[in-house]
């Protein structure tokens, strides 16, 4: 019994016709964010995506049916995908120590620059990168309102984020934030508030998509309102507002900023008192479930390559490989062909149904069930498509 591959896609609007037995229409599914407009073709018979065999592959041809009948080929319209897209919001210190300048290279010859600066541009960078992969968000300890009085006017922190979280918002946070070059941020270090904002911004979100928080700092919490020493006593709240967010379902991941293992000296310098900052830092990601191997629990940046690296990780991990599918595949359709990546950099995974079999292994999909309306990018696919976020989707059928 001769057969035909019969490319689908789901382009939203899209929609697949058949003119014949051997003319199959041709669309592409893709989860690029935000979601793509249609763009309906035709390939007929004999053409580039139609292949003839003499026999179907018997494990493929179990049969689907409608009320009308088994299910034919151009009775499916395959959904719009549903990537797995993670919600991030980025906690981020614009304290007045930020603007303390560091050797952010190792590189004598070149001029230093401040924390701010550095800390700016991994935020580009990280953002530009993940801006279709990730939904992220920002607020900024304290808020851009605060001032450098030693009152609480230092400690102001927005009860919304500065930047919601949403769809390709890295664009609206590099606009918010105050630029690289900047020289008049100022204010104390609220982070126990900058943690609340996040939290109560993600208990505002609907779906079920994992959330996650950045938490980066250069310094120990202060701003304690119910302290009469503002800035001179840590912030013990922070451990509890970090457990909070860990029973919440959400991760907060420890960024230090080139932070000193050792106590604090006893003076009004705006700093907590008698405290070792780092032990403090390492306590936080213990409390929140993500601490890291070794005796450094959370990441101590002390150069920007190692910032840039440290939230690359964090969000390496964040980002889900998985693909949903939008309804189940049927019994006699297949995946022909998933492709990852743009025309100038594609990685091609072809023919019927190749799953790979072991996905921490090898590179290739998965099916995430026998119900098969997800899959699972595995290896260099998982990580070409973090890098891009663009995955495009062709589907076949025996058509009986």
């Amino acid at each position: 019994m001769a057969w035909l591959v019969l490319l689908l896609s789901a382009c939203p609007g899209g929609e697949a016709t058949s003119e014949s037995d051997s003319d199959a229409a041709s669309e592409v599914v893709t989860s690029i964010l935000p979601p793509t407009t249609a763009d309906d073709s035709t390939s007929s018979g004999g053409e580039p995506g139609t292949t003839t065999q003499d026999e179907p592959d018997p494990t493929t041809t179990a049969s689907s049916t409608t009320g009308d009948g088994p299910l034919k080929c151009d009775d499916f319209i395959p959904a719009a995908p549903e990537p797995i897209v993670p919600r991030v919001v980025l906690v981020l210190d614009k304290s007045g120590s930020m603007l303390y300048e560091w050797d952010h290279d190792g590189d004598p010859a070149t001029d230093v620059v401040s924390r701010w600066s550095s800390l700016h541009a991994v935020v580009e960078s990280m953002v530009g990168g993940l801006d279709t992969v990730v939904q992220f968000g920002a607020v900024l300890f304290p808020s851009l309102a605060a001032t450098a009085k030693p009152t609480i006017a230092a400690c102001v922190v927005g009860a919304d984020l500065l930047v919601p979280v949403g769809p390709q918002a890295g664009g609206a946070i590099l606009a918010a934030i105050p630029p690289p070059n900047t020289t008049t941020i100022a204010g104390g270090t609220p982070s126990t508030a900058g943690l609340q904002a996040a939290i109560s911004a993600l208990d505002g979100l609907e779906g079920e998509e994992p959330r996650s928080i950045i938490f980066i700092t250069d310094g120990a919490a202060n701003c304690d309102p119910d302290n009469d020493k503002l800035f001179d006593d840590y912030d013990a709240r922070l451990a509890t507002t970090v457990a909070d967010a860990r029973d919440a379902g959400y991760q907060v991941h420890v960024v230090g900023i080139d932070i000193s293992d050792a106590l604090t000296p006893v003076l009004q310098d705006g700093n907590p008192d008698g405290i070792n900052p780092y032990e403090q830092l390492n306590e936080l990601a213990e409390i929140a479930g993500t601490a890291r191997p070794g005796a450094e629990k959370f990441y101590n940046a002390t150069n920007e390559e190692e910032l840039q690296a440290a939230l690359m990780a964090i969000t390496g991990g964040v980002v889900s490989c998985e693909i949903g599918l939008g309804k189940p595949v049927p019994d006699h359709f297949y995946i022909q062909r998933v492709e990852i990546g743009d025309d100038a950099d594609k990685q091609e995974y072809d023919g019927q149904d190749t799953q790979v079999d072991a996905c921490d292994s090898e590179s290739g999909w998965q099916y995430t069930s026998p119900t098969r309306d997800a899959i699972v990018l595995c290896g260099a696919a998982c990580e070409h498509y973090k890098a891009t976020g663009l995955v495009e989707i062709e589907y076949g059928c025996f058509i009986p």
